[in-house]
């Protein structure tokens, strides 16, 4: 019975330990399904499986209500081409949002959340009236939104720009009133702690404007008495993190369980910033995205310095990273699907 068990866990178990993501970073990163696996030199290992979706916050025709300032079907159309109306979609280049606006445009025009649907669209709306008086031409107009206005007065309009004002075009063609949509994600996590534990943790999360919210729940099992059938004292575990995201670039927010022990900041991008938690349990996580495929984290609390990276190959994530306290070496990756 006892080989049973053991066999079970040792199964079961790379179902997750410590992630090299931040519970603050899964809301903008791209809906899909993700396996994770992580371990270290002294034994500890884990999995975890979390899924990121979208859900509607509100129908298109509402949203554009305050448009008048140009053709909301040219403005709807737009929205499905650059972002399939999704409200934290990122491209490649670091535009973000339902209309794909860059953070220097959006500084510039004095939008406050690019992910807030409201704000990207007064962002767009003000950026298409400039190109508007620029050019007083459609064509260009649209073509100076994908191509810049610089290249478009120098008299460069690219293939890409007139494909791309053709696909919007065709887009506010057929333009019907359907959802806007936002991010939520749910998950899971069992660990492994030689001797010691299996841990257990499930959490989830949502995005609505400026506001996320998250939750967790987790369970620890000690070791000893699963592998001797003894009765298990189970210990549990339970937090929240209410967040208000003003800028763009800066949220804050409070942590705890019953009753708040933490404040948490993030100031910077979702690719490049800084997450401070305290003073109860103090932390700090610095994220930096050197190149498309290679991202550096440090992470600091009373019990941990983990300097760490982590590269990108398609659908795969390589981790590798260093626990100073520990003198550890910790490896993992992960699979979208």
């Amino acid at each position: 019975m006892k080989a049973f068990v053991g066999l079970a866990i040792f199964i079961f178990l790379p179902i997750l330990f410590f992630s090299y993501y931040e519970v603050y970073d899964y809301l903008f990163m791209k809906p899909n399904t993700y396996f994770e696996y992580n371990s270290n030199s002294t034994g500890e290992f884990g999995v975890e499986f979390y899924t990121i979706n979208k859900y509607p916050i509100m129908d298109s025709n509402k949203l554009l209500e305050s448009v008048w300032s140009q053709p909301r079907t040219l403005i709807g159309g737009q929205m499905v081409v650059e972002s399939s109306n999704y409200t934290h979609a990122i491209s490649s280049s670091k535009a973000m949002g339902l209309l794909q606006l860059k953070n220097p445009t959006g500084v510039d025009l004095h939008v406050y959340n690019l992910f807030d649907p409201y704000d990207n669209l007064k962002g767009a709306l003000e950026y298409h009236g400039y190109l508007r008086r620029l050019f007083d031409d459609e064509r260009l107009q649209i073509i100076a939104y994908h191509d810049g206005p610089t290249a478009v007065m120098s008299g460069r309009v690219s293939s890409a720009g007139e494909a791309y004002y053709e696909k919007v075009k065709r887009a506010q063609l057929n333009y019907s009133n359907t959802k806007i949509y936002s991010p939520y994600f749910i998950g899971g996590r069992v660990s492994y702690f030689p001797e010691d534990k299996i841990s257990t943790e499930f959490k989830g999360g949502f995005a609505y404007r400026k506001v996320e919210i998250y939750g967790n729940v987790g369970l620890e099992f000690p070791l000893e008495q699963i592998l001797e059938l003894d009765s298990i004292d189970i210990q549990t575990d339970y937090g929240y993190t209410f967040f208000y995201v003003p800028r763009t670039n800066f949220g804050f927010g409070i942590k705890g369980k019953t009753v708040p022990e933490d404040i948490v900041l993030r100031v910077g991008l979702p690719w490049q910033n800084f997450i401070l938690k305290g003073p109860e349990n103090p932390e700090l996580i610095y994220k930096h995205e050197l190149t498309n495929n290679w991202t550096s984290k440090v992470l600091i609390n009373s019990d941990n310095l983990l300097l760490s990276s982590y590269f990108s190959i398609y659908n795969l994530d390589l981790f590798v990273g260093y626990e100073v306290y520990e003198t550890s070496i910790n490896l993992g990756f992960r699979l979208a699907f």
